[in-house]
């Protein structure tokens, strides 16, 4: 522009200059015709600032072609940027505000602007976003905070976690904000944290259960010795009654640490199994006869089968023990009237289930779940309810192993067990057995 102004102050030299010399020819009474040679000059010059003119003037057209292109560009980055960007007041009245923003706060821009920012953070998250605003003009620096958003139109949308950037202009009086949706950062964050607590409890469970099937093994064989020998005992002859009785005594309180021993070697893996192809439904409802008397008239059991049940292989011995145990669980949590319901069905799990229960991989399953509309379990307890040896009884009424003997036996046959309680409205065990390749 600058140029164009030059070029067009020459022009007018040059005239003012042909002017004079016609005004200085007519005063001496001179032919008032510029020569040949200076007429020549003349057009020459003012040809060559027209071109020069002309070349600025397409210069000048490319620049603002340039520029139109440049504020597009910018207007495309602002408004379609990843992240959101908005200008704020000290109060965090809102000045301008980019689409990312807009749909990440849920409301247009028209209606953004002259609005306060704070509106949109969650009740929890206004202390933190005001201290970074104190901050950030107090300071004259930049600062950064996490909050959680709100839709003002519906609070009942769901919320974003977001990242807040903040930096003072050079006004003073204003700030830039930086919008960065973290919602999914932070879920995979969480669930990390989720999936790494579950492999810590499942390689404790897993050391757990080794030692304890190494310890049961070795006290099972000192076990035997000693009902071999308490049984030659029992047998003589000679022996009164009051021996009799003692041996007698001595052989009962052996055979209880027997049977917990077979309870620790089913957690551990290592309990001696014959497993068959067989339907689960026909296990359960034949474990049922023998469970109702077990459980009390104050409690209804109840068995249904939801699909024709794929087949499951796995020892039958072991079915009964998990049912036994989840049952006596189901009792105790009864304190008065109540019902067990124990339901059977075909189950696909995809990998979506997976990446939320990460002891189960993808495929056809059997499920047996049982619930009972009992007291329930706190989340303390049911963080812990298949340790072995963790009971909320007393340790005359058990010892801590029944839910970490269903465990072990689930995990041997390769299945996963979920465990879910609301206090108040019962208890629920939900176990996956695979399908069997068998027909």
């Amino acid at each position: 522009m600058k140029k164009s102004k030059v070029f067009l102050e020459d022009i007018s030299a040059l005239r003012r200059t042909a002017e004079k010399r016609l005004l200085e020819n007519k005063q001496k009474n001179q032919d008032v015709s510029l020569s040949t040679v200076d007429m020549h000059r003349l057009i020459h010059e003012l040809s060559v600032h027209q071109i020069e003119l002309e070349m600025q003037h397409e210069e000048l057209l490319q620049s603002r072609d340039h520029l139109e292109k440049g504020l597009e560009r910018y207007t495309e980055l602002y408004d379609f940027a990843p992240v959101g960007y908005l200008t704020l007041e000290r109060d965090s009245t809102i000045l301008e505000v980019n689409l990312k923003a807009t749909r990440m706060l849920g409301v247009e821009r028209s209606l953004l602007k002259g609005a306060r920012f704070a509106l949109f953070v969650d009740q929890a998250g206004v202390r933190v976003f005001n201290t970074l605003m104190e901050r950030v003009f107090s300071h004259q620096e930049p600062a950064f905070c996490e909050v959680m958003l709100v839709h003002e139109a519906d609070p009942l949308a769901q919320q974003s976690e977001v990242r807040i950037e903040a930096v003072v202009q050079n006004d003073g009086q204003s700030c830039w904000m930086v919008l960065s949706d973290i919602t999914r950062q932070k879920q995979i964050e969480r669930e990390n944290v989720r999936l790494q607590e579950t492999l810590v409890q499942a390689r404790k469970m897993e050391s757990i259960g080794r030692l304890a099937g190494g310890i049961a093994h070795e006290f099972n064989n000192m076990l035997q010795v000693m009902l071999g020998n308490i049984d030659m005992l029992i047998a003589r002859e000679d022996l009164d009654v009051s021996a009799h009785r003692s041996f007698t005594t001595v052989r009962n309180s052996i055979m209880k640490a027997a049977g917990i021993v077979r309870q620790l070697l089913a957690f551990g893996g290592k309990q001696i199994i014959s497993p068959t192809t067989l339907d689960l439904h026909v296990v359960v409802v034949d474990m049922v006869k023998i469970l109702k008397p077990l459980m009390g008239e104050h409690i209804k059991v109840i068995v249904t089968s939801v699909d024709r049940l794929w087949p499951v292989r796995i020892d039958s011995t072991q079915i009964d023990q998990v049912m036994i145990n989840l049952a006596l669980n189901a009792r105790a949590a009864i304190k008065e009237c109540g019902t067990l319901n124990i339901t059977t069905r075909n189950i696909v799990v995809d990998a979506a289930f997976c990446a939320v229960h990460s002891e189960i991989v993808p495929g056809d399953y059997v499920l047996l779940e049982v619930h009972d509309d009992g007291c329930g379990i706190d989340q303390e307890t049911l963080d812990s309810v298949f340790e072995p040896f963790f009971t909320t009884k007393s340790m005359i009424e058990g010892t801590g192993l029944g839910l970490a003997t269903v465990y072990g036996i689930v995990r041997q046959n390769r299945g996963a067990i979920f465990a879910s309680s609301t206090q108040g409205a019962g208890a629920t065990f939900m176990i996956y057995l695979p399908r069997s390749a068998a027909n």
